[in-house]
């Protein structure tokens, strides 16, 4: 496996924003103002309604030292941040934030506030393995369609697997949690061996899980072949 490129990640802090401004003392247009400055957002709330938490403040296209910020959302309950780095950048931006709302107006802010973290990372990556060749099964289904619709459609036609997700059930948690899938690329022939790939995990974990696949796909069409 080669990875290609860290397509997105975000990264999701569970603070109460209450708690951040617990008197009010801090101003929402002070906040915003200095924060589209320090950090050079290019788009920063300037609207009464752009500053309805419920539908998030949202702050898009910043930087910090060589570090991009794509977008940095708050909510009642959540900071979320989303950058092309790593989700480990993700959280050390949102704690340089928040430490730095601290010292320049007067946030309350401690590490230990963040209740817990959520990620999604998305990324691209080539790989020689057929990463979505899981079942002898589901590849016969795939060339007998594409057999089939050579000769309605009188063009050789191939079909091969697209996608692969795995999840959980949907009625078991209030919110949901995205599922991990690999898919093929969109703009790129099959033949590319290129792929797409989120999961809600951190990016290192998600680069291990999507190796370890690799490997056992390998593993898997060896000993097929074997037999």
């Amino acid at each position: 496996m080669k990875l290609s490129a860290i397509v997105l990640s975000r990264v999701l802090a569970f603070v109460d924003a209450q708690d951040l401004n617990p008197k009010g003392s801090v101003n929402p247009q002070d906040l915003t103002k200095e924060m589209a400055k320090h950090y050079r957002f290019q788009k920063s709330p300037q609207t009464l309604e752009e500053f309805d938490i419920q539908k998030g403040i949202e702050f898009l296209n910043g930087r910090f030292g060589r570090r991009t910020i794509r977008k940095f959302v708050i909510w009642p309950s959540a900071v979320v941040l989303e950058t092309g780095s790593t989700t480990d950048d993700g959280k050390e931006l949102i704690d340089e934030i928040l430490k730095w709302g601290k010292e320049k107006l007067g946030l309350i802010y401690e590490p230990e506030m963040i209740k817990h973290y959520a990620y999604i990372s998305d990324l691209s990556f080539h790989s020689d393995a057929p990463m979505l060749s899981v079942s002898p099964i589901l590849d016969r289904l795939a060339s007998r369609t594409g057999q089939a619709l050579s000769e309605i459609w009188q063009e050789p036609i191939r079909y091969e697997p697209l996608d692969l997700k795995a999840g959980h059930d949907p009625l078991t948690r209030t919110w949901g949690i995205a599922p991990f899938q690999i898919t093929r690329r969109m703009g790129h022939k099959f033949s590319a061996n290129k792929y797409f790939s989120e999961a809600p995990l951190p990016t290192d974990l998600h680069i291990e899980l999507l190796e370890e696949y690799e490997a056992g796909i390998l593993d898997l069409h060896r000993k097929t072949k074997v037999q």
